[in-house]
């Protein structure tokens, strides 16, 4: 796949992750350097996926991290880093088995205990893993690749829970980091997924930067939304933070950036008319709905 048909896929984790309407792409004169600049919506404040549930981190957090389950394009959860599972008869006690060889990106191994203490963690902060957390009997390690989750009652939607992509997501990070208070930030941004976090050159308010992990393994079956393999392309992906919507449609234009993650609606118009510019709406699902409810109003005197 070229880098124009890669742009045209939006195959990044991260855009995939975003949704909502994308300005897409511009060639821009970086071609040769793999690299992908996107201007996403709001910038990547700070980077801890569990700590905060704003979505840049998460969508960071999706480049950075793996997870046990992801969601296809039907919104089922699918095995990611995990190769088995399976649930007692009377659907009490849960066992999975992580998937072989992966690895951290500074090479360590990820075992059962590193997921065990990320799911921890996590279920700290998420109102699903509150719930099965409410209701647990006790998460163990078995061994090396397996852990256990047994239940005071039966939790049906547990394989949604460990997979969902509203915020905060279940992220397996290395053990010790896992350890950290999940009401306080993690200092360490060791990952699980496709891409490297690039601290030395993250500018809160400026850019932030990620790069291809060369030995990630991806899972063999075609990549389906944020499920199957995560096989990405660019080498290089920058977060430029342009705040100004005009100022960033420029630079699309001047191609300077490739991609504008939510391009202010009166500016469209202006993009589709650029032959290097194609503007898409990339939800897959359609938009969320919000339910309002309004108290009776008062009667007329």
């Amino acid at each position: 796949m070229d880098r124009r048909a890669f742009l045209k896929t939006a195959a990044t984790v991260g855009a995939l992750a975003t949704g909502g309407m994308l300005a897409s792409p511009a060639i821009s004169q970086r071609a040769a350097a793999r690299a992908l600049r996107l201007v996403p919506l709001v910038d990547l404040a700070n980077f801890d996926p569990i700590w905060t549930t704003a979505y840049p981190a998460r969508n960071a957090g999706l480049l950075v991290w793996d997870m046990l389950y992801g969601m296809d394009n039907k919104l089922q959860p699918q095995r990611q880093m995990v190769d088995s599972e399976s649930v007692s008869s009377d659907n009490l006690t849960w066992t999975f088995r992580l998937r072989p060889g992966l690895k951290f990106h500074d090479g360590e191994p990820v075992l059962a205990r590193d997921a065990v203490a990320s799911i921890n963690r996590w279920a700290a902060r998420d109102s699903m893993g509150q719930m099965i957390k409410a209701i647990e009997n006790q998460l163990v390690v078995v061994d090396d690749r397996t852990f256990r989750w047994s239940l005071k009652k039966p939790y049906p939607k547990m394989l949604l829970a460990l997979g969902k992509i509203g915020t905060p997501c279940c992220f397996v990070m290395p053990a010790r980091i896992a350890a950290t208070d999940p009401f306080k930030q993690i200092s360490e941004y060791i990952g699980s997924g496709p891409m490297r976090f690039v601290k030395n050159e993250w500018a809160p308010g400026a850019r932030a930067v990620f790069e291809k992990v060369a030995d990630y393994v991806p899972r063999q079956e075609p990549a389906s939304w944020l499920a199957g393999g995560k096989r990405i392309i660019s080498e290089r992906i920058e977060w430029i933070i342009i705040a100004d919507y005009a100022t960033a449609a420029a630079a699309l234009q001047s191609g300077e950036v490739d991609w504008l993650e939510n391009p202010l609606e009166d500016l469209v118009p202006l993009l589709k008319k650029e032959p290097q510019c194609g503007c898409g709406y990339h939800r897959p699902h359609g938009p969320p709905g919000d339910i309002v409810f309004q108290p009776p109003l008062p009667a007329l005197q």
